[in-house]
């Protein structure tokens, strides 16, 4: 047996005993371990959805679709979803649609495709063209102000560009200033409606390879540091101050209750940002599990929680020893706690 074979046995071992495998069949009553899915809240669901997403070993994009209710997952099935990972999407509240933006292949050059859903159906709508270049992990928001789907989308050798729309039609919005450029999922992106502007928040790399492992934690391999950055619509401003660290491969999501974004980083410490300001929360707050990443952070306003699922925990070096767990976590203001 090949060290590649054995490392792939290792894997499915682990998975289905501790993560369980990838890929449930349509009765399964709880979604497996996943990485790199996106999760919103759609009010004509009244449920947080997670949508597609990959995990070892077949490392293939799923079109899965499931909903939380505050208490459990279940299976949403509309026939047309296709399959993605590395996507993003935001609800579009002024047309009622859920609006996806991903690619088929998330690492492959391409015009990113846009997908909507009204609850009944999926229906595709004209692709976005953005240079061929440009990295497999879009970020789209929606500023409920301007009523304005945001995209933010970054090239591995070139700038970072935003792509804004009203639902009818894709502009690229040319800005005075550069944010930070983040690829490889190297970053967070989501409306604060206290400030009124898009937040970005990541971390740019001058190494070929996004990670790195310093025999502690992962974390960027020779990185920038965490910047945050501002968007009105117009121009970009860098929001200073402390930052919080190995934010990049978190969740963000804007708690509609407490009027504050809340950022989860993958040290699984739980940072807010209030009157422009970074503010780290008491350990007690932070959840308990070991350093998790590239996982979603979603805000359900009938329950008034964060919550995120599954994750992949890297509390060590070698690949076969990490984690893909089937928890889930909600943040109600105050402490974490699994359900």
């Amino acid at each position: 047996m090949t060290t590649k074979s054995v490392t792939q046995l290792l894997l499915l071992l682990l998975l289905t005993t501790g993560g369980g495998a990838f890929g449930l069949p349509a009765d399964a009553e709880h979604p497996s371990g996943r990485i790199d899915y996106a999760i919103a809240y759609v009010p004509f669901l009244h449920s947080t959805l997670m949508y597609g997403g990959w995990a070892p070993p077949q490392w293939r994009p799923t079109s899965e679709v499931w909903t939380w209710d505050g208490k459990n997952w279940s299976r949403w099935q509309v026939s047309g979803a296709p399959a993605f990972a590395h996507h993003t999407m935001a609800f579009d509240s002024k047309r009622n649609v859920l609006v996806v933006c991903g690619r088929p292949t998330p690492h492959e050059g391409g015009e990113y495709q846009i997908w909507e859903t009204d609850g009944s159906t999926w229906n595709r709508k004209a692709n976005i063209p953005v240079d061929a270049s440009a990295q497999g992990n879009p970020k789209l928001t929606y500023d409920s102000v301007r009523n304005r789907l945001v995209l933010y989308v970054a090239s591995y050798a070139g700038e970072a560009k935003i792509w804004e729309s009203d639902g009818k039609a894709w502009q690229n919005v040319k800005a005075a200033h550069r944010p930070v450029r983040c690829d490889d999922n190297g970053c967070l992106f989501q409306y604060d409606e206290s400030l009124r502007k898009a937040v970005l928040v990541g971390e740019s790399r001058t190494a070929k390879e996004p990670l790195a492992w310093d025999g502690h934690e992962w974390g960027m391999n020779s990185g920038s540091g965490t910047q945050t950055w501002l968007w009105d619509g117009v121009d970009w401003t860098q929001l200073r101050g402390e930052q919080p660290p190995r934010a990049m491969w978190g969740g963000m999501t804007y708690d509609r209750s407490r009027h504050r974004l809340v950022l989860l980083s993958t040290r699984m410490e739980t940072w807010t940002l209030r009157r422009r300001k970074w503010l780290k929360l008491s350990p007690s707050t932070s959840p308990s599990p070991s350093p998790n990443g590239f996982f979603g952070l979603g805000y359900d306003p009938a329950h008034k929680v964060s919550l995120f699922f599954g994750g992949e925990s890297r509390h060590s070096e070698p690949e076969r020893e990490w984690v893909y767990p089937t928890t889930t976590l909600l943040y109600d203001g105050h402490t974490w706690s699994p359900r």
